[in-house]
Parts: C-alpha cells; sequence; structure tokens
C-alpha cells in the first residue's frame, strides 16, 4: 500500500515538474494585454509545414512577468501542430505577422527557430521574442486556428491567460491552367 502511494505522489511530482496541465491549477491571470485579431494564408498544400506566429505578448501590470509557453486552444481538423518554438524581434528585424514556410523565413534572414523557452517581460513594455508554432497541413482546412494560452510566472505564482488571435490556413485553389 505505501508503495503505491509512493509511487503515485513521485509520478504526480514528475508530471508537475514536466509541466502537465492537470498536474497543477493555475490561477487565472489578467497581466497581458490581448489583441483580438487574425491572419490568414490561402496558398497551403497539403503535406506542407509552415509557421504560423501568435502574437507579441504585453504586460499591462506593474511587476515584471516570464512567459513559460504558449499553445493554441482550438486547432482545426486538417492541421497537425508539430511545435512550438521562440524568436526574438532582433533575428527577425521586429515583429512578423506570418504564415511562412521554412524557404521565406530564410529570404527574411532567420537561420532558424528556436527552441521554446522563458522569456521575461518588463513591467507596461512588449517582449523581445515571440512564439511561432509550427503546423502541418493534413487536409482540407475550414476553420481557423483560434485562441491561445499563456502559462507565465509573475513574482513567486504561476498563471495562465486565454487570449483571441486566429489564424486562417485553407488550401489554395486549383489552377486550372495547371
Amino acid at each position: 500500500m505505501l508503495r503505491a502511494v509512493a509511487a503515485l505522489a513521485v509520478a504526480g511530482a514528475l508530471t508537475a515538474a514536466a509541466g502537465g496541465d492537470r498536474a497543477r491549477d493555475y490561477a487565472e491571470g489578467r497581466a497581458l494585454a490581448g489583441t483580438g485579431n487574425r491572419i490568414g494564408f490561402e496558398h497551403a498544400r497539403v503535406g506542407h509545414e509552415y509557421w504560423v506566429s501568435l502574437p507579441l505578448q504585453t504586460n499591462d501590470s506593474g511587476e515584471p512577468l516570464t512567459l513559460l509557453r504558449t499553445r493554441w486552444l482550438h486547432v482545426p481538423r486538417g492541421v497537425e501542430v508539430l511545435r512550438y518554438g521562440v524568436v526574438t524581434l532582433r533575428e527577425m528585424g521586429g515583429y512578423g505577422l506570418v504564415i511562412s514556410d521554412d524557404a521565406q523565413l530564410r529570404r527574411d534572414g532567420l537561420a532558424r527557430v528556436g527552441a521554446e523557452r522563458p522569456v521575461p517581460v518588463p513591467p507596461h513594455a512588449s517582449a523581445e521574442a515571440y512564439v511561432l508554432a509550427r503546423v502541418r497541413v493534413t487536409g482540407p482546412v475550414d476553420d481557423d486556428l483560434s485562441g491561445y494560452r499563456v502559462w507565465y510566472r509573475q513574482g513567486a505564482a504561476e498563471y495562465r491567460q486565454d487570449l483571441l488571435w486566429d489564424a486562417g490556413i485553407r488550401l489554395r485553389p486549383e489552377d486550372p491552367w495547371a
């Protein structure tokens, strides 16, 4: 019996350390400013992969915070999220609203998208980096990637905040001359 309880405690601790959403409750945060906008791309192809930018986060509060991770809340049928990464404003030459493939990002001067990592944000300021989601188009898409959740730390507390943002990915129209 004691072994079973100990095993459950260890499993719970490991899940919490890995950042599992169900392992811990996060207080609902209000420090981030939401933009509620939409970007779109209507030339996608099945089997191709694209980078989709999420909004640059702005800290509306008077205390510094650290962004921990970001995830789409709704991923439509026909789109698969492969990973999330972070790019700095310096690497991109500013903030870019993009739904783009690797070749286009290279033409824009970005060598690669780094792994998702904590990003500090000063009070009443915007972050110096933002998140891109790597997605694969797996079939027809008739809905948007929509809403996203940000987990962040402010002082000793950790929060989650849901914000509005849509990214529309649609298959390119068939070329009647091809």
